[in-house]
C-alpha cells in the first residue's frame, strides 16, 4: 500500500498486482503481460504442448514449474556422493528469473521454451549491456526489487547474482555443458540439454534403444 503525496490517497503498486492480483485485474492494469511455456520436440512447425500463463506471479512460478516437471526427465545426478534433482533447480532458477528481473512494461512475452537439445527463457531487459555473461565477471542489477524481495523472503529465489551461478552449476551437473547467458534489450538464458532429457517412454512410444556391448 503506498499514498499518493499531492492527494493523499492510497493505492497499490504495480508490483503488489503483479504478485497477488487476480487475472482480470493484472490485464486491466498489464494488457501485454504474459508468459508463453511451449514443448516442442516432436511437431516442429508449432509445437506439442503450451500453456499461456497470465495468472499472478506466484501462481505463474507453480504453473510454469510444473510444465517443466512435465516435459523434462528427472535424469540421475549426484553433487558429490548426494543425490539431487538438478532438473528442478534449474527450472527454479530460470523460471524466478524470468518473473522477477523481467521489463514489464515491454509488450515483448517471456517465452519459457523446451526443445530437443536445449531449453531456453526469454523476456524483455532493461539491459545494462549487451553481449553473453561470464558468470566469473558480470555485475547483478537489481531489476524489480520488490518482486525479487518477495520471492527470496518465500524461498524461490536466492540472493541477487547467486542464480546464474547455481544455473551453470546445476546446467553442467544436468547436462554436461555450460548454459548461455545473453544480455541485451531481450535477456536470453540457454540451457543445453541431453536428448534423452526430452525422451518420452509409454505406450504410444517406441522403447528406448540401448547399445549391447556385450554383443558380438
Amino acid at each position: 500500500m503506498v499514498v499518493e503525496s499531492n492527494s493523499g490517497k492510497y493505492g497499490i503498486t504495480i508490483a503488489c498486482v503483479l504478485l497477488f492480483g487476480k487475472d482480470n485485474t493484472i490485464m486491466s492494469v498489464l494488457p501485454q503481460y504474459k508468459t508463453d511455456a511451449i514443448f516442442r520436440v516432436e511437431n516442429l512447425d508449432r509445437y506439442d504442448n503450451r500453456d499461456v500463463v497470465i495468472t499472478n506471479l506466484l501462481d505463474s512460478y507453480e504453473r510454469l514449474m510444473e510444465f517443466g516437471k512435465k516435459h523434462l526427465n528427472d535424469l540421475f545426478v549426484l553433487d558429490g556422493i548426494q543425490s539431487i534433482s538438478a532438473r528442478d533447480r534449474i527450472l527454479r532458477e530460470i523460471i524466478s528469473n524470468i518473473l522477477c528481473h523481467r521489463d514489464y512494461s515491454s509488450k515483448y512475452p517471456a517465452k519459457f521454451v523446451i526443445e530437443k537439445g536445449q531449453m531456453y527463457t526469454e523476456n524483455s531487459n532493461l539491459s545494462h549491456g549487451i553481449g553473453n555473461l561470464d558468470i566469473k565477471t558480470f555485475s547483478p542489477f537489481p531489476k524489480n526489487p520488490t518482486i525479487s524481495k518477495i520471492f527470496r523472503e518465500i524461498g524461490l529465489a536466492d540472493e541477487l547474482g547467486s542464480g546464474m551461478r547455481n544455473t551453470n552449476k546445476y546446467t553442467v551437473l544436468y547436462s554436461e555443458e555450460e548454459p548461455i547467458f545473453s544480455e541485451g534489450d531481450i535477456f536470453r538464458t540457454i540451457i543445453p540439454l541431453k536428448n534423452i532429457a526430452t525422451v518420452k517412454v509409454g505406450s504410444d512410444k517406441p522403447p528406448i534403444k540401448t547399445a549391447n556391448k556385450n554383443r558380438r
